[in-house]
Parts: C-alpha cells; sequence; structure tokens
C-alpha cells in the first residue's frame, strides 16, 4: 500500500496575514505555500522565525505580475498541480476569499479532498491537522477490547482500513442538506456504505462519535444535526 503524500496548506497572504499558529503545525505532516503579492517584499520577523523550522516544507511563492485576481489563479494552478500529483492528496486553501468556493466544491464532487479555511486556529483546534488521524487512534482505543486478534493470528492495521475524518468531512459536505441522514445510526450505515471499498472493517457509529467531538454534528437522543463551516 503506498503512503499517502503529505496534506498541503496553501496560504493566502494577500488575504490573510496573520499566522501566528504557523507554530502549530511544525509536528504535523504538512507541507505550507504561502503565496505572497508583487508588493509584499517585507515579512514580520516573527513569523519568519515560525517558519523556520519546517525548512523544505515550507515555500514562500511571490508574485512577478500584478493584475486582478492575479494571486488566485497561482493558487488554483497550484491546486490543479497537487490534485494532477496524488487525486488521494488533502488540499486546504487558506483565504477568505470566497471566490475559491466554485474550484472546491467542483473538486470534492468528483472525490478531491479539497477544503478552504478562514482560521487556521479554528482548523488546528478541530483536529484536522494532527497526522495520526483521530478518528483512527480514538476508535481503535475504542474497540480495542472487541478487536483483540485471537491467538496465533496477525493483528490488522487499523489505520489503514479508516479513512481519514477530514475525507469524511469532506464527503458529508457534498451531500444536500436536504438529503442527509437525520439520525446517528443512519448516517453511520450511510458512510459504511460509502466507504466500503476502503474500510470495510470500520464501526461507523465510532466514526460518528469522533464527528460530535470535534463539532461537526449534534446528537440529540436519536437525531442529529450538521454544522457547515463558513
Amino acid at each position: 500500500m503506498t503512503d499517502p503524500m503529505s496534506p498541503v496548506l496553501l496560504v493566502d497572504f494577500e488575504n490573510i496575514q496573520e499566522l501566528d499558529y504557523l507554530k502549530k503545525l511544525r509536528n504535523t505532516d504538512f507541507e505550507v505555500r504561502v503565496f505572497l503579492g508583487q508588493h509584499q517584499a517585507k515579512l514580520p520577523s516573527s513569523l519568519v522565525r515560525q517558519a523556520q523550522p519546517f525548512g523544505t516544507r515550507l515555500q514562500w511563492i511571490q508574485m512577478e505580475g500584478n493584475g486582478k485576481n492575479a494571486l488566485d489563479f497561482h493558487i488554483a494552478y497550484s491546486v490543479g498541480l497537487l490534485v494532477a500529483e496524488d487525486r488521494k492528496r488533502r488540499i486546504y486553501v487558506l483565504s477568505k476569499d470566497t471566490g475559491f468556493d466554485p474550484l472546491i466544491t467542483y473538486l470534492t464532487k468528483r472525490g478531491i479532498a479539497c477544503e478552504r479555511i478562514e482560521e487556521l486556529g479554528k482548523f488546528l483546534i478541530a483536529g484536522k491537522s494532527v497526522p495520526e488521524k483521530p478518528a483512527t487512534r480514538a476508535i481503535s482505543t475504542a474497540n480495542a477490547e472487541k478487536s483483540q486478534p485471537p491467538p496465533n493470528t496477525a493483528p490488522v492495521n487499523v489505520s489503514e482500513k479508516i479513512p481519514p475524518l477530514a475525507d469524511i468531512i469532506l464527503y458529508i459536505n457534498t451531500i444536500p442538506s436536504r438529503t442527509r441522514p437525520k439520525k446517528p445510526k443512519t448516517l453511520a450505515a450511510h458512510l459504511a456504505s460509502h466507504f466500503k471499498k476502503q474500510s470495510p472493517d470500520t464501526d461507523f457509529s465510532a466514526v460518528v462519535g469522533e464527528l460530535e467531538k470535534i463539532g461537526k454534528i449534534t446528537v440529540s437522543g436519536d437525531k442529529l444535526s450538521y454544522h457547515d463551516q463558513p
């Protein structure tokens, strides 16, 4: 099984210049590419200090021309190159510019894990950037007693069978609001059906629990509601 390529954060530095949370990405597997406008020749020293530990995992990309949406087009082009390299790679665009949304919607409907985020802090709090994949860790712990292998049987590599939580969220976002499952059991069954080839043995009821923990859904009795990011 081929290891997935590292997720990538593409930063629209003309639109968002506050990156105090960048230091919290150091211990993840993220690559960061910061796109600078033609006239953004100076960077805050605090930001440069945060960037240094990334080494080659962080790139500064400065525009050489000036024009309407020039930087946005460069980011969109980079998204296309990343998708061409690996359709399973997770791509995040840090920008408040909603002009990216039609492209991202187009990609997510075609199974590409691409998302626009507006606040890096909230994104990190949601746990999407953790390389260990929070759903894998929590689910394997919750089911530890149930999944003990019988004697003389090689243990199953659970982490290879559970899809990244970010991928599950991206898939849910593609489902029209009116047709989304309205009950936890129905959502678990729906996810199990969609990801059956990738994760045939996953307990998706535990995945639903993880979605509730990070605030993607709220479960009240036998009903649930969804919380989408802007």
